[in-house]
C-alpha cells in the first residue's frame, strides 16, 4: 500500500499529557507536509447521567450549557496550540492546522471514525494513557477500540500513566 499522508486527524479529550500528543501531531504534519484537523471530544453526559435532567431544566438552558462547554474546550485547544508555537517561536515551525472542531459524543470511537472518514484522514493521531489490563477490561479503552475498528492508519502517542 503506497499512501501519501496529506490529511491527519488529531483527536483529544484533554487527558493529562495530551499536550505532548498535540505537539507530536503538529510535528508529524509538518514533517509530512500534511494538513492537520484537530478534533476535541467532550463527553455527552446527557446519555450517562443518573438523573433525567431534560424535564427539569429548560431546553434553552441545556443548549446554552452545552454551547458554553464547547466554547471553553475550543478556547483551551487554541491556548494549547498558541503555547506550542510560543515555545518554538525561534524555530518558526509551519502551521498545518486547518480546523479545530469540538464535538460532544457518548461514543467517542464512532465519532472519531466518522470524522476521519468525513475529512478523508490518511492518518489518525491520538494520545494513549496505557491503561492497565483490568481498567481496559472493566471500562474499555478508546485507543484499543480504535485499533480494532479503524481502517485508517492510527498513531498512538504514549502519555504516561
Amino acid at each position: 500500500m503506497n499512501r501519501n499522508v496529506e490529511n491527519i486527524l488529531y483527536a483529544t479529550d484533554f487527558a493529562e499529557g495530551s499536550e505532548a500528543a498535540l505537539a507530536y501531531a503538529i510535528g508529524v504534519a509538518n514533517r509530512l507536509g500534511a494538513r492537520l484537523q484537530v478534533l476535541v471530544v467532550i463527553p455527552d453526559i446527557r446519555e450517562t447521567s443518573l438523573i433525567e435532567i431534560d424535564g427539569h431544566v429548560p431546553q434553552e438552558r441545556l443548549d446554552q450549557y452545552h454551547d458554553d462547554r464547547a466554547r471553553r474546550a475550543r478556547q483551551h485547544m487554541e491556548t494549547q496550540i498558541a503555547a506550542f508555537y510560543a515555545v518554538r517561536a525561534s524555530e518558526a515551525p509551519a502551521r498545518p492546522i486547518i480546523e479545530i472542531e469540538v464535538k460532544e459524543s457518548d461514543d467517542v470511537t464512532d465519532l472519531i471514525l466518522n470524522e476521519a472518514q468525513t475529512h478523508g484522514a490518511d492518518l489518525i493521531v491520538m494520545g494513549s494513557r496505557g491503561e492497565s489490563a483490568l481498567s481496559a477490561l472493566l471500562f474499555g479503552s478508546v485507543a484499543q477500540e480504535m485499533a480494532r475498528r479503524t481502517q485508517t492508519p492510527l498513531l498512538l502517542i504514549p502519555m504516561g500513566e
